[in-house]
């Protein structure tokens, strides 16, 4: 979860569609530590780490066919 301002720095000065894809990941990385849930019955934590599964199940579906996006 850390380096998603690094990450977003590094396309913020392009126009492409990988880095229009890039800023959407980060962004939805944000959105998912800015919303903590409604305790007791939404526990935060727990939340947390289902949406952050769920990132990553969708970027490992994107990378083998894309490629590795790391450079």
């Amino acid at each position: 979860m850390r380096g998603v301002r690094a990450i977003e720095r590094q396309v913020e000065e392009r126009a492409d569609l990988e880095a229009a894809i890039t800023r959407e990941y980060c962004a939805a990385v944000r959105g998912a530590l800015s919303d903590m849930g409604q305790p007791p019955l939404e526990a935060g934590g727990l939340q947390l780490q289902q949406r952050l599964s769920l990132i990553e199940a969708s970027l490992n579906r994107v990378v083998p066919k894309r490629g590795d996006l790391r450079r």
